[in-house]
């Protein structure tokens, strides 16, 4: 089982970019991690919002630094919030049991097999009830006379010392006597089935010799008798096992109801059995309604932890740092229950209030790393050279080698800095990134107009523009078709009112745009129509800072 993240009394910190991520949001958010790493935040790591761009995954590579842990969405589930505590493993007595849920401070324990298959809960009211369950003296309930266990875990309760034995750990159901009686009645008091009966026998050779001659299962000696000599060799002769205790009579009755194995208890039926997967809030409500306070995690059948009813009104185990983003919809499903601690970035502000104040870093330039490597410089930390080449990777792939209008004074200097300091040329990056697989012309439509898209909202519309950098436009005219098709059904699954594809030409400074939506918004696009769905953008470069305010200026006059 794995430690939850409360038991290390640590949050997990996550530092995590836009959904649909880019290499500006990987290299900023790893290298922000990092540096808090640094600072003295401890837990933390980077994490990349669904799967790794091939670009980004080649930048990490190039300059040997580990690829982020991918996430698909950031809900706190039951395995996030679970934890370990001591497990009674079959096999084990009741006595022993009782032992350790008394050491263990929790009112109730998980029960496995050795393979780790989930038995049931063991409680003290789950023994009383055993203990208290409606029998007679001739039922096999723990009020009766009836116990099922084995030789070695009698012997065991007993703290006793076994003096002969036949099959010591073989299971079996015993009818326990007490040899009160008079050697004369000793049969008349005695059932027939020789092989069930336990005799529980003081200094009585008497009787020692009675037990032998019917050839009783067992024989319990009490208060640490000696047993002569011919009564043991009588007892191997006839197959009698004879266990020796100090303990009295009316100690070893109440004993031996303990030593059945735990998993021959009878367990209580879980009302409520959580699985690693189940997410918090979906199951928070049961939980605070359920009676037990420990409530066991299952997993194909197999115990993975318990959650502990208290873990609900403690704070989630996660919290985030948002880089290159700061709206919900653009992060990760699952942020709106996290606390966010820090932001950075470069894009307009949109996230929901926060309960406490929070570090936010923002300027006007064209990249977050950009930010990142400006915060390096300020707080004194040195960079090596493949951490300077990675920042350098996600400016110049934002600003599009510089070349965007986004770009400001201060990535031309970051982006000089990070050159001295990587020994690498922002242009020859780029030219190493432009070459990795073109996406209109190796990738699915659904890679296409996913792979770095955002969402918006602004009043009553929703919209989605997405991204691709290609240095051939003809790509986009050859799949037209099956683009807009795509586009369409995004438009009915995701209730959008706009979708736009901004295929962008760095090299020659201009980007197409493919639409399809709300005949308003297509309508009022201030671009030149050269073709079905498609509108020619030249000299626009950046989504942020060209296209959305001109899609934002056309949602806003459509409001009423």
């Amino acid at each position: 089982m794995k430690n939850s993240q409360n038991q290390q009394n640590q949050p997990q910190i996550f530092v995590c970019g836009h959904r649909n991520p880019d290499i500006d949001s990987i290299a900023g958010a790893v290298a922000l991690a990092e540096l808090r790493r640094r600072q003295g935040y401890k837990n933390i790591k980077a994490i990349c919002p669904g799967i790794l761009p091939d670009r980004a995954a080649y930048l990490l590579n190039r300059f040997n630094i580990s690829a982020p842990t991918s996430r698909n969405d950031l809900y706190v589930r039951v395995r996030d919030i679970m934890e370990d505590v001591p497990v009674i493993t079959s096999g084990c007595t009741l006595f022993d049991a009782v032992g350790a849920l008394r050491e263990s401070g929790f009112p109730r324990l998980p029960v496995v097999d050795h393979s780790g298959k989930f038995l049931g809960m063991l409680s003290g009211m789950a023994l009383l009830t055993n203990l208290l369950s409606i029998g007679n003296d001739a039922g096999s309930s723990l009020t009766g006379r009836r116990i099922k266990t084995s030789i070695s875990l009698i012997n065991q309760v007993l703290s006793g010392e076994i003096l002969t034995v036949k099959e010591s750990d073989r299971h079996q159901t015993f009818e326990v006597y007490v040899a009160a009686m008079s050697p004369d009645v000793f049969d008349e008091h005695l059932p027939d089935n020789n092989h069930e009966l336990a005799m529980i026998v003081g200094d009585r050779p008497d009787i020692h010799l009675k037990s032998i001659s019917r050839k009783l299962r067992l024989m319990i000696i009490t208060g640490n008798r000696p047993v002569d000599p011919w009564v043991l060799e009588g007892a191997r002769n006839e197959g009698v096992s004879i266990i020796q205790t100090k303990l009295d009579s009316a100690s070893v009755i109440r004993r031996l109801k303990f030593s059945v194995p735990v998993e021959l208890s009878d367990f209580p039926k879980e009302d409520l059995i959580l699985a690693p997967r189940d997410r918090m809030t979906e199951i928070k409500h049961r939980a605070l309604n359920h009676p037990e306070d420990v409530i066991p995690v299952v997993d194909d059948e197999k115990l993975s932890g318990v959650v502990l009813k208290r873990i609900f009104n403690a704070p989630p185990p996660f919290r985030m740092i948002l880089i290159d983003h700061n709206e919900p919809e653009q992060s990760l499903p699952g942020v709106a229950e996290l606390p966010v601690i820090e932001v950075v970035d470069h894009h307009r502000i949109g996230m929901n209030p926060t309960a406490q104040p929070i570090k936010f870093t923002g300027d006007v330039v064209g990249s977050s790393c950009t930010l990142v490597a400006s915060m390096y410089r300020a707080a004194g930390e040195s960079l090596n050279a493949d951490m300077a080449g990675l920042l350098l990777g996600g400016i110049i792939s934002d600003t599009l080698q510089l070349k965007s209008p986004t770009t400001a004074d201060l990535d031309f200097r970051m982006a000089e800095w990070l050159e001295k300091i990587s020994g690498v040329k922002g242009e020859d990056l780029m030219t190493e990134l432009m070459k990795i697989d073109s996406a209109l012309a190796a990738k699915s439509p659904e890679d296409v107009i996913s792979g770095d898209r955002k969402d918006y909202v602004d009043g009553k519309f929703r919209f989605a523009l997405a991204q691709v950098e290609e240095s051939d436009l003809e790509l986009l005219h050859d799949r037209h078709d099956e683009l807009v098709e795509l586009m369409q059904q995004k438009l009915k699954t995701d209730q959008l009112d706009f979708f736009g594809l901004l295929v962008t030409d760095a090299v020659r400074g201009n980007s197409e745009l493919l639409v399809c939506g709300s005949h308003e918004i297509v309508s009022s696009l201030p671009y030149d129509k050269i073709g079905d769905d498609l509108y020619a953008l030249p000299g626009v470069l950046s989504r942020k800072k060209q296209l959305l305010p001109q899609m934002l200026a056309i949602t806003a006059s459509l409001q009423w």
